[in-house]
């Protein structure tokens, strides 16, 4: 993996916080912007408080309640000369404006909302109210207002935009300039040293997904003994715990196929092998057959016959074995428990064993405890098990032996069933590989009739009640193959 690999996620997150802290900037500037804008016309609004009420007290622009021109003109020449950038209306208790000044602009608006003039009026506190820009509808801007009264009589008000047009133009622009120089110093400063101070925190919090990223990525071109080793605790130590975890699963599984592909390779060579056997013969007979018809004897034809029989038999009992191995290891097979007693079955399979034993002088003796609970498991699948078990026996126990089954209460009020004989005895060697398919210990002789899945299909109905199959054995002097049944 190159190493901008390794960082882009580094670089992500970054990007992420730069532009975060860019948007923060933007905010904070303009926020700055509107409150340092309000926070100044407060102070011009407070500070020019009184500037309404000094007006009316050196004017009276009213006589008989009609307005004196040339006294209007000297309150507006009074209002140049202290501060030519005020804006003054003359509005009349309604809220119509009646003069303004500068008279030589044309105002937008004929009349103003009265409710934020007589708000400031009528409060003692300085308040900071906005009313009414006559020469910019829908704009609002601080003023000084002050009734106008003669023999305590309303005549008007004298309503002063203490932001005119042209102070507002230049105070905007020399405003704007100095919080733009403020705000590229104090937030450049701000940004750079934040943004360090962020991408060396980043920077540690995403060591650790760069070690699991490097980890995940050795693993995925082939190396699956690559594991995460995260010393901090928290979300990467989980997340590394997890990949690990999938990473053992997966190691594993991969071992188990490469086991099933091994048993699959086996499992053909062995059944081309004891198909073709079997085949052969058959085949081998019958050409016989057909190339003799007319001179063999009737004693060779029976015996012929006779072999074409038991290779046939063997071929079907081979298959037969296949398929039922088959389907037990494709989880095909269901086993349908019930309860019954063991002992019971186990006297019906030695009764029907007993002819065969008799036949190659073999003694089969039962010793069946009494009173046993059920058990419950699948009686045909049990029966399958003690039948392989018991041919398992009668093939590997020489002429005068013997083979005892016996049921008997084990630990956990579960039975146990075992089948020994007194045969040959299986080598310590072979002991952990006799349950797998096919196998066939060195020292097994007799084994025309093997097909080598018995002990492969017993174990794998064990497996679907829970139980598993045990073996003690000793050469020479016998082997005893035990299971054992939950009870009711």
């Amino acid at each position: 993996m190159k190493k901008g690999t390794y960082n882009s996620l580094f670089w992500k997150i970054s990007l992420v916080f730069f532009l975060l802290l860019a948007s923060i900037g933007i905010v904070y500037t303009y926020s700055s912007y509107e409150y340092s804008k309000n926070y100044l016309e407060e102070v011009n609004q407070s500070l020019n408080h009184d500037t309404a009420k000094n007006i009316v007290e050196n004017s009276t622009p009213f006589y008989d309640g009609k307005v004196i021109k040339p006294a209007l003109d000297e309150m507006f020449h009074h209002v140049m000369a202290i501060n030519p950038n005020l804006e003054v209306y003359l509005i009349d208790p309604k809220g119509k404006i009646i003069a303004w000044y500068p008279p030589e602009r044309e105002i937008a608006m004929k009349q103003i909302n009265l409710a934020p003039l007589l708000k400031f009026i009528n409060t003692k506190e300085h308040f900071y109210i906005k009313g009414d820009d006559p020469l910019n509808p829908g704009l609002q801007k601080v003023f000084s207002a002050s009734p106008l009264k003669m023999n305590n009589m309303l005549y008007a008000y004298i309503y002063v935009v203490l932001n005119g047009e042209k102070q507002q133009a230049t105070s905007d622009s020399l405003f704007t300039n100095y919080l733009l120089k403020m705000s590229t110093r104090t937030m450049g400063i701000t940004l750079i040293f934040t943004f360090i101070i962020g991408l060396i925190i980043i920077r540690i919090i995403t060591n650790n997904y760069s070690k699991i990223l490097t980890v995940m990525q050795q693993f995925r071109q082939g190396d699956l003994q690559a594991r995460v080793v995260c010393k901090s605790m928290g979300d990467e130590q989980q997340l590394g715990d997890m990949f690990n975890e999938m990473a053992d699963i997966l190691t594993d599984n991969i071992d188990k196929l490469k086991e099933v592909e091994n048993l699959r390779r086996e499992l053909i060579a062995n059944v081309s092998h004891d198909l073709r056997t079997p085949i052969a013969i058959i085949k081998g007979y019958i050409e016989t057959l057909q190339m003799k018809e007319e001179i063999i004897t009737a004693s060779e034809r029976k015996q012929y016959i006779n072999t074409v029989k038991e290779s046939s038999e063997r071929l079907e009992r081979l298959v037969n074995e296949l398929f039922e191995l088959s389907k037990l290891e494709a989880n095909q097979v269901i086993a349908k428990k019930e309860p019954f007693i063991i002992s019971e079955l186990v006297s019906d399979i030695s009764n029907k064993y007993k002819l065969i034993a008799e036949s190659k002088n073999i003694q089969i003796s039962t010793q069946l405890s009494k009173e046993l609970s059920p058990v419950f498991a699948d009686i045909s699948l049990i029966e399958r098990v003690l039948q392989n078990l018991i041919d398992n026996a009668l093939k590997f126990t020489p002429n005068g032996g013997k083979i005892e089954i016996k049921t008997q209460v084990s630990e956990g009020n579960n039975i146990q069933i075992s089948v020994a004989d007194n045969g040959i005895g299986i080598p310590k060697n072979d002991r952990e590989q006799i349950f797998a398919r096919y196998y066939k210990a060195n020292n097994f002789t007799d084994l025309k009739n093997s097909t080598g899945l018995g002990l492969a299909i017993a174990k794998k109905i064990l497996d679907l009640h829970q139980s598993t199959l045990d073996l003690t054995s000793s050469e020479n002097s016998g082997t005893t193959f035990f299971f054992k049944l939950k009870t009711t």
